[in-house]
Order: C-alpha cells, then sequence, then structure tokens
C-alpha cells in the first residue's frame, strides 16, 4: 500500500498530513511542544486519535515512545557524526537508511521489509512516499516515519519548504 506523507503548516498545532495513493486525506498529525517533550497525535479522518508519539530530547540522543493504546514500542535516535543511529525496541524492526538520510527501509527480524519510505518524488510532489507492506503495522510504520522526519526537519528547519 502506497501512502503519502507530506508537512502541513495550516495551524499552529499541524505537522504531518498522510494521504493515500488518489490524494485522499487518510491521517493527520498534530502536536504539543514542552520545553522537556514533544507529544504528537496521529488521528483518523474523522478526528479521533489512533497513535500517540512521545518525543523526549535527551543530551545524546532522542526517545520516542509510540502506542496505539493496545500495542507500544520505543524507538531512539543517537547522532554519531553526520549519520543518525535509530533503534527500534520492544519491537523486531531495524532501520537501514541511505546515504541522503531520507530515504529507509523498516526490516523485520525475519529479514521481510515492512515499509520503505523513498524521497526520490519529494522535490517533485512536496510528499515522501511510504510504501507499506504489512497493512497490520501501518500505524506503526507512519509513527516511525514521523519520528524520522521530525528529526530530519529538527536539523535541517531553515532548508525546508513548504
Amino acid at each position: 500500500m502506497k501512502l503519502f506523507l507530506r508537512r502541513d503548516t495550516s495551524k499552529e498545532s499541524s505537522r504531518f498530513i498522510i494521504c493515500d495513493e488518489q490524494g485522499a486525506d487518510k491521517y493527520s498529525v498534530s502536536g504539543k511542544r514542552t520545553a522537556s517533550t514533544d507529544r504528537m497525535t496521529i488521528c483518523n479522518t474523522e478526528g479521533m486519535p489512533v497513535v500517540t508519539v512521545r518525543v523526549a530530547p535527551f543530551h545524546v540522543f532522542y526517545a520516542f515512545s509510540i502506542s496505539d493504546g493496545h500495542e507500544r514500542f520505543t524507538m531512539t535516535a543517537t547522532r554519531m557524526g553526520n549519520k543518525v543511529e535509530f533503534r527500534f525496541h520492544g519491537i523486531s524492526w531495524s532501520l537501514c537508511q541511505s546515504c541522503d538520510l531520507r530515504s529507509f527501509e523498516i526490516i523485520d527480524a525475519d529479514k521481510s521489509v515492512v515499509m520503505l519510505q523513498s524521497a526520490d518524488r519529494f522535490l517533485s510532489t512536496g510528499a515522501l512516499e511510504l510504501t507499506v507492506y504489512n497493512e497490520h503495522r501501518e500505524l506503526f510504520c507512519i509513527a516511525a516515519a514521523i519520528c524520522v522526519n521530525v528529526l530530519s526537519l529538527a536539523d535541517a528547519a531553515a532548508a525546508v519548504t513548504v
């Protein structure tokens, strides 16, 4: 299944919009920042929260807590020079990032691809393409992509065009 992730700055709390292949909005992401945390909520088209993402920036790494109310896992991001290393905790995934730091794939322990984010068409469409291979994990895949892209946007805030 293909989804498209694009920035949304229509409101102060808006972060991202996730669209399907036909361009229809499927999910919206809004958030609230405080001095010590960033809390984002993924909502369906009816405005009902379906996943919560909490971001805690520490001195040497970021910690992300992702929960849908029934299941929860965490993800950490550690900066190593100009590279970021992502690790999942509580789920058997790993993240392999490309050189451009915008394209990546999430792989399960059995070596199957769970999701692929492609930045190839980003310049022409303004959206990142997400290919989700495990529909059961769709929301967790979207949440993981949001976490990766939140870090990319924080590092390149001046370079982002919306």
